[in-house]
């Protein structure tokens, strides 16, 4: 797996560009490998973090340059985005100034206890219709029982310092955002008529990959976001999100080795040292439909040749282990290569080691600007 550091930074900074109000932190789920964190740090990136490994790998891995006063760089950087954590991770949180978010009353009770001086970020639940992965149906809390939360997060003593959504991975509908950030802006006025004042919020990830046409360009969505924005919450409310795929995942190509292959029913098959316990898990987890390309077989034909209808299937033990049933691909032999492109996110991420295969070697070019 080879992943250019040059195309993060330039993902990074197109999304900068395009969202120049929005402060972006990096959810290291898409990508944990902790290359990809040295790199976003002198670009002055936040992390959005889900455990304390999470958390641990930002703080081994950010030079120490920038976390000078490590308080402040935790309390400006870094997100726990989790609104579920284990007691003992809430514990040994409580030494640092942590911003984490929350979406129900027990979670309120834990964080009192054993993380009081929190700054917490209530995630609400909002429309993922259109996204290729759904995240609502276990996150946030009702818009209308958002205010009464928010509320008895102050009446606890605890510090509430804003709101967050997230409209789903691989958001492909723009209108999830603009009735997420208006239902946003209730919230907001009506904390505020009750007392309290946020100054923070939270548009979470789901900015698009153009893995086909079927993404809206990155230009149009922006657009929308920044008058949106604009509309809708004044300068004094500071905006963050939490991209993660949009950063990585056209950043990354898997090269993989055929093994073996047969016909059967017909069709070519390619066993390919890869498959989906490993890098290529996106196609089960991510939703993913990854696409093969081969190298020019060298020595033989000069040119590609015809092309047919094949399946390319992993090397585990196990018939789930098929990445795809409809390749496009010429006529190859074991020991040819096949490539796979923009598989940055959801994919070394999810990798396992079943049945002793080993994950796949990472490569990272390009780390020096």
């Amino acid at each position: 797996m080879i992943i250019d550091h040059k195309k993060i930074r330039r993902n990074y900074q197109a999304l900068r560009k395009r969202l120049p109000r929005v402060g972006l932190y990096y959810a290291i789920k898409a990508n944990p490998e902790p290359e990809i964190i040295k790199t976003l740090a002198p670009l002055n990136a936040g992390y959005d973090v889900a455990s304390l490994q999470e958390f641990a790998a930002v703080l081994k891995n950010v030079p120490a340059g920038e976390k000078k006063d490590l308080n402040a760089f935790i309390y400006d950087r870094i997100i726990v985005a989790n609104t579920i954590k284990p007691v003992e991770t809430l514990k040994k949180l409580a030494h640092y100034n942590t911003l984490m978010t929350y979406d129900n009353p027990e979670e309120l009770k834990k964080i009192k206890k054993y993380c009081p001086d929190a700054g917490l970020i209530c995630r609400i639940k909002v429309a993922n219709v259109g996204s290729v992965v759904e995240l609502s149906s276990k996150f946030g809390v009702e818009p209308g029982d958002a205010p009464n939360l928010i509320e008895a997060a102050f009446k606890l003593g605890l510090t509430v310092e804003g709101l967050s959504f997230h409209v789903g991975s691989q958001c492909l509908n723009i209108e999830n955002y603009i009735n997420a950030l208006e239902a946003s802006a209730i919230i907001f006025a009506e904390i505020g008529s009750r007392g309290y004042n946020m100054r923070l919020l939270n548009i979470g990830g789901g900015f698009p990959v153009p893995y086909d046409d079927s993404a809206p360009p990155l230009t149009k969505l922006a657009q929308k976001l920044r008058a949106e924005i604009d509309r809708l919450f004044p300068k004094t409310i500071e905006v963050v999100a939490e991209p993660g795929r949009f950063l990585v995942a056209e950043a990354a190509v898997l090269v993989t080795k055929i093994i073996g292959k047969s016909v059967r029913d017909g069709k070519t098959v390619y066993y390919i040292d890869d498959g989906v316990y490993n890098t290529l898990s996106g196609v089960i987890f991510d939703h993913i439909p990854y696409h093969f390309k081969s190298f020019l077989p060298a020595g033989r034909h000069g040119k590609k040749g015809p092309t047919s209808i094949c399946a390319v299937v992993g090397p585990t033990c196990d018939a789930f282990d098929t990445v795809s049933t409809a390749e496009n691909l010429p006529d190859l032999n074991i020991g040819d290569l096949l490539y796979v492109e923009n598989i940055g996110a959801y994919s070394n991420a999810s990798a396992t080691n079943f049945n002793g295969f080993p994950k796949a070697k990472i490569i990272n070019i390009n780390r020096d600007v």
